[in-house]
């Protein structure tokens, strides 16, 4: 059997581009191939568009032709890094109020905690800045030999300097910059501020129904990561707005979400229309979605529903249909007890390549024989479907005993 998937992978608010993706996609195929026993054979990027690049994936009675396409908004990513400082510092305390007020940091840290947590981190940082520039100053203020009243000015005068240099130096180290401007940009997006976020996201959409329409293709996945999957489900709902058909007639399409952040946005009493955009992916049977998540992963929102918007107990019959996998099961113990405390490096682990078989493989699922509908409803996931030597097990297959993983633990 052969089957032809086009992918379009939506990142986060992340400043790499697509070339360093592509490395790591080619790296991480080398990881599939060893875990599963088959093969993938990875193209150079190239194509029409640039962003894309294909795979051809193997096993002893199955293959998949796979074009992955980055629906690519990095370049806006570091142009809003590039810019100064100053007005960002401005605009990161007016967010930081935002949220305040809004009672939306309330709602993460009732959502979960860790990821209240998370949103406090930059500017903590930058609380943090001030507090030891300020004091460092009043240390050296007394200490300059000068009248009192001049080492009150000096020390005034140090307080603005220090914090320049903490930041330059310190918050060069702990991203406080991209901190600060994950949560600027995408709050100017929700309230309708950012007409080149905009802009983007209809060129996604007409880029899906153009795939659509060439139906050259089995199934079409959209995969969304992190804050990419808040963009995926707008530009679904612009999708489906301009063509009703989507996915009833042509190929098929599916909806994957990883180490997602829906509720970032939509737990804010404004984003009125996001809401209504995931609500009407949820609601259509046009579309299958389902979303992975992890105890592991602290900047992401576990065991909480991103539609609903409450938490959940079980993996939910509804959608998007969720499972919760553990890290502890997919990646090599002596490796995971390395990057366990590495919270980017965990968070990222979602469109990296499993190690040992279980319910959850980022390759298996853009690149294996199985319908993405299929993996994601089967008790053991992945892990059932795929035999040791690598042939694709069919319904009529009994899954090979073995150890799945499939608990929160």
């Amino acid at each position: 059997m052969m089957l032809k998937r086009h992918v379009f992978f939506i990142a986060g608010f992340d400043p790499f581009d697509v070339p360093a993706l592509h490395r790591r996609f080619r790296r991480e195929a080398k990881t599939f191939e060893k875990t599963w026993n088959v093969r993938a054979v990875v193209s150079e990027l190239g194509g029409e568009p640039m962003e894309q690049w294909a795979v051809s994936a193997s096993g002893p009675n199955w293959s998949t032709q796979v074009v992955y396409e980055q629906l690519a908004w990095h370049d806006i990513v570091l142009a809003d890094l590039a810019g100064p400082m100053l007005p960002r510092l401005r605009a990161g305390i007016e967010t930081f109020w935002d949220f305040l007020v809004s009672g939306t940091v309330f709602r993460y840290f009732r959502a979960n905690y860790r990821y209240g947590l998370f949103f406090l981190v930059p500017f903590a940082d930058l609380a943090l800045f001030a507090l030891l520039a300020l004091i460092a100053s009043v240390l050296i203020a007394q200490r300059l030999p000068v009248a009192p009243a001049l080492a009150v000015i000096a020390g005034i005068m140090l307080v603005p300097a220090l914090f320049a240099l903490l930041l330059r130096w310190l918050g060069r180290r702990w991203r406080v910059s991209q901190g600060l401007a994950d949560w600027i940009t995408p709050l100017d997006y929700m309230y309708g501020r950012r007409s080149d976020l905009d802009a983007r996201i209809d060129a996604f959409a007409q880029r899906l129904l153009a795939c659509v329409r060439r139906a050259e293709t089995d199934e079409i996945l959209v995969v969304g990561h992190r804050l990419g999957a808040i963009i995926a489900v707008d530009m679904l709902s612009r999708a489906l707005a301009i063509n009703p058909q989507l996915g009833r007639s042509g190929p098929t399409v599916c909806f994957l979400t990883i180490g997602a952040t829906v509720p970032k946005l939509t737990l804010h009493p404004a984003a009125v229309r996001l809401r209504a955009c995931a609500e009407t992916i949820a609601a259509t049977d046009q579309i299958t979605w389902g979303e992975f998540q992890t105890r592991q992963d602290p900047i992401s929102f576990y065991y909480f529903d991103p539609v609903r918007l409450v938490p959940f107990k079980g993996n939910t019959s509804g959608k998007p249909h969720i499972r919760i996998v553990n890290f502890w099961d997919l990646v090599e113990p002596a490796k995971m007890k390395r990057i366990a405390w590495k919270f980017m490096r965990i968070h990222y682990q979602f469109v990296m390549a499993a190690e040992r078989r279980g319910t959850y493989d980022f390759f298996m699922l853009i690149c294996g024989p199985a319908p993405f509908a299929r993996t994601i409803w089967a008790p053991g996931g992945c892990a059932e479907l795929v035999g040791a030597d690598g042939s694709y097990l069919d319904e009529r297959t009994p899954a090979p005993a073995r150890r799945l993983a499939t608990d929160a633990s």
